[in-house]
């Protein structure tokens, strides 16, 4: 076993090696893992950039250490704010792997740790130009920053995104917002996740139900591991008005997975 697991980690240095012993030896693949990865990842992009960080992500997929790297580019991202402090220099830095996990971690960070406004944010993604793959995924990091501002204040979250102009805007914001919110849990692990996915659509509009229990779907991917079975059982534990939408998002994860192979969100 221990031959296998340095083959796995090989070309990384052997410090490296040892930060990676230590996640894989303490969780199984998944949220967990990527978590006990962050900090490792975060401080090759101190020393080295996020461009490394983000090679470094794609490889542990590639040797199976990790089967999604969009966590971890979540967490580069976050590092690579800290690190400028300044948004266009962060977002530039990011590669766009990962379905531009490092993208949403960087207006992420921006919100959650510096306290940038939604306007503030708002009027970065829009300079980067009407139609463009960057400024929509900056509105969908503007939304997992929404929700990090408000944590528990759900209906607080939902009004902001819907307050920016535009249907898309608001759209692209309601999903990043949606997601977070139903990621709050995953980082719990799987039967926290389980026991609170049935209340995470409760008292939302029931125009938002749909949009809300398609996200838990998608959410119950990342706590399981990506493993579709379990993601789906969460699912019919939901209201029964929830699961097919439920279901849907679960389908949805695997269809991403499909397209873009173990690299993506």
């Amino acid at each position: 076993m221990r031959a296998f697991l340095l083959a796995l980690l090989v070309p990384f240095s052997v410090l490296g090696q040892d930060a990676v012993k230590k996640c894989v030896d303490q969780h199984p693949v998944g949220v967990a893992r990527a978590d006990c990865l962050a900090p490792w990842l975060q401080d090759i992009v101190a020393k080295q950039g996020a461009g490394t960080a983000m090679q470094t992500a794609e490889q542990l997929v590639k040797r199976g250490v990790m089967n999604d790297c969009h966590v971890m580019a979540h967490a580069v991202g976050h590092a690579t704010w800290r690190k400028s402090q300044d948004l266009a220099s962060a977002f530039r830095a990011c590669s766009t792997n990962c379905v531009q996990g490092c993208w949403h971690g960087v207006v992420e960070a921006s919100m959650k740790d510096a306290g940038k406004t939604p306007a503030e944010a708002l009027a970065f993604c829009d300079a980067l130009g009407k139609g463009s793959l960057e400024r929509r995924q900056c509105l969908h990091g503007l939304g997992h920053g929404i929700m990090h501002q408000r944590r528990a204040d759900l209906k607080s979250a939902v009004a902001a995104c819907e307050s920016l102009d535009g249907r898309f805007e608001s759209e692209q914001c309601l999903g990043g917002m949606w997601m977070q919110w139903t990621h709050f849990p995953v980082h719990e692990g799987p039967a926290a996740f389980r026991r609170k996915a049935p209340e995470l659509c409760s008292g939302v509009r029931q125009d938002l139900l749909g949009k809300c229990a398609h996200a838990v779907g998608g959410a119950a991917m990342f706590a399981n591991a990506h493993d579709e079975t379990a993601a789906r059982a969460v699912c019919r534990a939901l209201p029964s008005g929830q699961q097919r939408q439920c279901t849907r998002g679960v389908q949805h994860e695997i269809d991403v997975l499909r397209v873009h192979g173990a690299h993506h969100h």
